[in-house]
């Protein structure tokens, strides 16, 4: 089979390997769809803090099942699933207590340990998830990042009626507006400063997109909410100025809720936090449940994630695709990699 691996920063090999051998708890999958996360393209730039090479990458997947091990029910050939792509140890206190998101242990197919990028991939059948027949293979590949924005506004807590603006408008940014809007909240806003985002916001249906270029985050949520300003504000952006104008916007008995993936430490004026009684979450990944909700929301088409897809690139092309979103930085929303019909 089809396989690519990084073998280092900017280097990749197209290698013919064994197609796997699966276990009696296992699916073998064929899969179809991939896509590229933002923490691929670190890998690729040799950035990422936790990874060594060679990897083959790939956790945002979609296949159709080949076959399944003796021990295997729920599942059949011919299924569409995706993938749960976290591996974790089940003994440390935080698998103990059920936050196996972050486990003491925790590796991620594609990251720490082989990912989909194959043309078959072998996994545990407790991480495999069937998807509708109606979804297609396109809409498979976004369940995972669509996990995220679920399971970040789960930890939101109860949105009914709030106020929520989200701080940043890239694939992670608009599915969390998305989820919030879905989830009851009054008004959700969305900034960023590159207009192809907002456009691709508003086509999917976020009421308030909002440029910030030149404007002070405080004004924007005073215009867009009134004197109740936000009860929740979402960091998608990962940018440390962005985040401190977070900080001081936020009002006295909110939340601040970090789902950025930031690489360096970020100071911040720690007082503000407790003289307003500001919480301030911290989101990483997400639990099954949250993969359960996506999917429902995406099949009742709750939330929309077609205009999120910027480009298809055949598998065999893999080389192409990291100069191609590095070159068109301000265009590219989220590509996928298709892999056979």
């Amino acid at each position: 089979m089809l396989q690519v691996k990084m073998t280092e920063a900017f280097k990749m090999s197209f290698l013919d390997a064994p197609v796997p051998e699966i276990g009696e708890d296992e699916v073998l999958i064929r899969m179809k769809r991939v896509g590229v996360c933002g923490s691929d393209i670190q890998i690729y730039h040799g950035r990422h803090k936790y990874m060594t090479f060679p990897v083959v990458q790939g956790h945002e997947g979609a296949g159709v099942v080949e076959r399944v091990g003796g021990k295997v029910a729920g599942f059949k050939a011919g299924d569409k699933v995706t993938v749960q792509p976290q591996v974790f140890c089940g003994a440390c206190a935080p698998c103990r207590s059920g936050h196996y998101n972050v486990c003491q242990n925790l590796k991620v197919y594609g990251v720490h340990t082989g990912g989909m990028l194959a043309e078959y991939f072998a996994a545990p059948a407790a991480k495999v998830l069937r998807l509708p027949d109606a979804m297609s293979l396109d809409e498979g590949s976004l369940v995972e990042p669509a996990a995220v924005a679920t399971g970040a506004i789960r930890r939101c807590g109860d949105l009914a009626g709030a106020n929520v603006v989200v701080l940043g408008a890239g694939t992670i940014g608009n599915l969390v507006a998305q989820v919030a809007r879905a989830s009851g909240a009054r008004k959700v806003a969305i900034t960023d400063i590159n207009p192809r985002r907002l456009d691709i916001a508003r086509a999917c249906g976020i009421p308030a997109c909002v440029d910030t270029r030149g404007r002070k985050l405080k004004d924007v949520i005073l215009e867009q909410f009134g004197e109740d300003e936000a009860d929740v504000i979402i960091d998608c952006a990962g940018v440390k100025a962005i985040f401190n104008e977070a900080v001081a916007a936020a009002r006295c008995s909110s939340k601040l809720v970090v789902v950025a993936n930031y690489k360096e430490p970020v100071e911040v004026e720690l007082p503000l936090f407790q003289r307003r009684e500001v919480d301030m979450l911290g989101i990483m990944m997400y639990l099954r449940q949250d993969f359960e909700r996506a999917i429902d929301l995406m099949t009742r088409k709750a939330i929309d994630t077609a205009p999120l897809i910027s480009d298809h690139f055949d598998i065999r092309r893999m080389e192409d695709v990291y100069p191609y979103i590095d070159d068109n930085p301000d265009s590219v929303m989220k590509v996928v990699i298709d892999i056979g019909d």
